[in-house]
């Protein structure tokens, strides 16, 4: 029998169809829901978006040079993109964030930006000495058809870089989201340094590169380092957002990234024996470390779930030189535990999920792992750089899911912060989950992976179902 949470959240929106059934009509050119309704109604194809989900490809670019050691992202476009990408990076991990802009005016991108571009390079240069400078492109210079790396090329030509790296990622924000701006940044550092000077004559036995994905956290990251070091194995994290953005107190300001992997190690990575990558969207950047400097890689969508870790587990088992550890031993014996006293809370239950792509395949099959049903699933752009979506799932905005959700019934909403008032509408327990989760604590350190992370997550999922219940009780 379905709790009848559902049954209050139809009620909900049944109340709401009614009271604006009541108002008098108003003209589809001049409410932006009456007008995707009226398309929707037409048959036609959702020309806008009523709640958005997605977030910038540039913002996916800021947050993975967060992850490299004195590092300086630059947005080559106006002024407010860096603003804003500034402002939501710290409300979600409270932390400095380092960012840079060329600050485009309209003349700029009438007669070309190069002039700015230069002059950002020199001063931030001249100012702070980077280890890594990385321009990131916008909108504002894609549709202009500026050609950015042919200016970074000549920029190379003039000037002495001293061992420093110049990076360019091409990332327009009407394109992808996140996930493929974070995915694209990697692939562009790692193309700069897998040079022919740079391939290395043997390979360091026992060193493994990890490409985490942008759907975890400093936390999830700091995590996976520590399992696959007790194997005995030395881990390059690219990036490494677990020694940046997980919160440190370092006396003095720098307005360079406080953390991650440095440029040296970044160099090494081409000598390392295996590569691992976590979530779909890093498979480019583990094939061309394959292409470039023949290292084997393994491909892991996900490390939540006990049929996932396992099989995490049982890779590390045939590469490293150590035993897997009696803590871990300890820690799988827990998650069986927190699964068999939570199941029943799981248990037939409808999740609704808006996520990046890579976020939404670990947490679909984990859900169904547990015996819930992510029936009601929204992605926020199409998978980098390609693959399916977990059957059902609408590419789409919060507003989707909203309408699903009311039509369908669910017992619990999981979303970035953007997603909780669509849920309180509705009457649905809200979980916040992905990014940005700009009004809770903690959100850095939240864990998901592995043995431990995944009891963790069990335990916070099913205490949010089960005052779920406490609300609505059968």
């Amino acid at each position: 029998m379905k709790p009848s949470v559902n049954a209050e959240a139809k009620r909900r929106a049944e109340a709401a169809r009614s009271r604006s059934d009541a108002r008098e009509p108003r003209k589809a050119d001049s409410d932006s829901g009456s007008a995707a309704s009226a398309s929707a109604a037409a048959g036609g194809a959702k020309r806008l978006s009523v709640n958005p989900l997605k977030i910038s490809q540039t913002i996916g670019g800021a947050l993975a040079l967060q992850g490299v050691y004195q590092a300086m992202p630059i947005l080559h476009g106006a002024q407010g993109c860096a603003a804003f990408a500034k402002a939501l990076m710290t409300r979600h991990f409270r932390e400095p964030i380092a960012l840079q802009t060329s600050a485009l005016q309209e003349f700029n991108v009438i007669f070309g930006g190069e002039a700015s571009l230069f002059e950002a390079l020199d001063t931030i240069r001249a100012k702070h000495n980077p280890d890594v400078s990385a321009v990131l492109s916008t909108a504002l210079t894609d549709v202009s058809g500026e050609d950015i790396r042919g200016e970074l090329a000549a920029y190379r030509k003039k000037h002495e870089l001293g061992g420093k790296l110049l990076a360019c990622a091409m990332l327009p924000d009407f394109q992808g989201s996140l996930e493929s701006g974070y995915a694209r940044t990697v692939e562009a550092l790692l193309d700069e340094v897998l040079t022919e000077s740079n391939r290395p004559k043997k390979k360091l036995r026992g060193r493994v590169n990890l490409l985490p994905g942008a759907h975890l956290t400093p936390g999830d990251v700091m995590e996976l380092k520590e399992i696959i070091a007790s194997f005995g194995l030395e881990v390059i994290a690219i990036p490494d957002i677990s020694t940046s953005l997980a919160g440190h107190l370092l006396t003095g300001h720098t307005p360079l990234s406080r953390g991650g992997v440095p440029l040296d190690l970044l160099k090494q990575a081409s000598a390392s024996e295996w590569t691992i990558a976590v979530g779909a969207s890093m498979e480019g950047a583990a094939r061309l470390l394959e292409d470039r400097a023949d290292i084997p890689y393994r491909l892991f969508p996900g490390v939540t779930g006990l049929a996932a870790t396992d099989e995490f587990f049982g890779f590390l088992q045939t590469i490293g030189s150590e035993p897997v550890s009696v803590k871990y031993r300890w820690q799988r014996e827990f998650l069986l535990d927190a699964m068999l006293d939570a199941h029943f809370v799981f248990g037939g239950k409808t999740i609704a999920l808006a996520l990046e792509a890579d976020h939404l395949h670990v947490l679909n099959s984990w859900f169904r792992e547990m015996g819930a049903s992510p029936e009601l699933s929204v992605a926020a752009a199409r998978p980098y750089p390609g693959g399916p979506l977990p059957a059902g799932t609408t590419v789409g905005d919060l507003g989707d899911l909203e309408e699903m959700a009311a039509a369908q019934g669910a017992d619990l909403w999981l979303s970035n912060s953007h997603g909780e008032q669509s849920a309180r509408r509705l009457g649905i327990p809200f979980l916040p989950c992905g990014f940005p989760v700009f009004d809770r604590f903690g959100a850095g350190l939240s864990l998901s992976v592995g043995y431990r992370g995944t009891t963790e997550f069990v335990n916070r999922t099913a205490n949010r179902l089960l005052a779920g219940e406490r609300r609505h009780p059968i």
